[in-house]
């Protein structure tokens, strides 16, 4: 399927497709990662509303995102087994046979699907660290304000528990 795929025919069609996926999944990895910069800028600006209602955006940003790379993913392959390819369906081994004068758009689709994924992982991993650091902060200052409310212990794997003491759980309702 190398230049002969330039008439026409199944192969076409896949590759056409493939394109069209790389687009879709690299469209949905922008808005994710929008998405958490978002999240991590409500964080930043201490909006915990903002953070809580981007939760189901992000939530529901990811099933689409995953979506959309099961549908690349099941394009490569199909288009692996028309070109008999032996090994894995990776995008580098596909691009060669894609006509020349569109390897380069498919090897760029794909080089910036990639940088995407690993931006949007990374922004993930700072979001959670932040997140986490904020609660850590808000359970330190509420035991600084009212020492007998929450109690500290520590599971067998080392991470620290705080619940509220018998009795404080009003106290910190009403906070």
């Amino acid at each position: 399927m190398n230049e002969g795929s330039e008439t026409g025919g199944p192969a076409s069609d896949l590759q056409e497709q493939l394109i069209t996926a790389l687009r879709n999944e690299l469209e949905e990895y922008g808005g994710l990662l929008a998405l958490f910069d978002s999240q991590q800028a409500a964080v930043l600006e201490r909006k915990p509303d903002a953070v809580l209602e981007l939760i189901p955006r992000i939530d529901k940003q990811l099933a689409i995102t995953a979506g959309c790379r099961k549908q690349r993913e099941g394009t490569a392959v199909a288009l692996a087994n028309l070109s008999q390819l032996p090994g894995p369906a990776t995008l580098r081994s596909l691009a060669p046979h894609f006509r020349t004068a569109v390897r380069p758009l498919v090897e760029a689709l794909a080089d910036e699907v990639n940088r995407l994924i690993t931006l949007t992982r990374r922004r993930a991993q700072q979001n959670q660290m932040l997140l986490a650091r904020s609660v850590e902060l808000t359970q330190e200052l509420v035991s600084r304000l009212s020492p007998r409310a929450v109690s500290k212990t520590y599971s067998a794997r080392g991470r620290v528990k705080i619940q509220p003491a018998a009795g404080a759980s009003r106290l910190l309702e009403k906070s």
